[in-house]
């Protein structure tokens, strides 16, 4: 589902992201990638969903080597994956619902079957009963919820959640994960989740692979305990 085979990323101010990074992840698999700042982890999810390019090396997602896409090609590379992120970024003047749906009408999917995938992705994320409500209305839990009803609404096959529980206190961490663990396992979905938060990575055990200075400096398949100095 994602490889990435020798992988340099050096930016034009002269800055050197990533060194030599080789992994791959499975189809429906569920991996956290840490590291502190500065590592290399937004580098890496830039070159996954194809906002950078590798500067040597090889990433593919789906099958597509993502280095090689055409610019006018990208939109539609991207409908395979679904990110997530730590400001949830949704539409402050539209309701939960229309925020959901404006991810599918983007992709010109029919008007019902618009509504029908919104109401389903809705009961997924147990939020039956705020269809009419708008962001500014929600907790903070509520709001994530939504950008992952919105992230998955069209049926991603790899969700990149970047530091998705970033903002959130840790009872409501704990309910973000357990979202994502059923998308996980009732879709196949595979995820990639950015994370600072080890607590939360030493509860929920998964793969877990270290970045730091660029470099993986793990990869821990059975998930293990990862020290809170790291």
């Amino acid at each position: 589902m994602i490889e990435c085979t020798h992988v340099y990323k050096k930016y034009r101010n002269g800055v050197n992201a990533l060194y030599d990074i080789n992994f791959n992840v499975a189809q429906g698999e569920f991996v956290y990638i840490i590291g502190p700042t500065g590592s290399g982890k937004s580098t890496l999810i830039r070159l996954l969903d194809g906002e950078e390019i590798p500067t040597k090396g090889t990433v593919k997602v789906v099958g597509i080597d993502v280095g090689k896409l055409r610019h006018s090609k990208v939109p539609v590379f991207r409908r395979n994956i679904g990110v997530v992120f730590q400001d949830y970024r949704l539409l402050p003047k539209k309701t939960v619902f229309e925020n959901i749906a404006y991810a599918l009408e983007v992709i010109n999917m029919r008007p019902d079957l618009i509504r029908r995938r919104v109401r389903q992705v809705m009961n997924l994320v147990g939020l039956d009963d705020k269809g009419s409500s708008f962001p500014h209305e929600l907790s903070g839990g509520q709001q994530q919820r939504v950008a992952i009803a919105r992230a998955i609404a069209n049926r991603p096959k790899v969700l990149i959640a970047d530091e998705p529980t970033g903002n959130l206190d840790p009872a409501m961490s704990d309910e973000i994960m357990v979202l994502l663990e059923k998308i996980n396992q009732e879709y196949g979905t595979t995820i990639l989740m950015v994370t600072h938060d080890l607590t939360l990575v030493n509860k929920h055990r998964k793969r877990t692979v270290v970045l730091e200075y660029g470099h993986i400096v793990a990869d821990l398949e059975k998930g293990g305990y990862v020290q809170h100095d790291q």
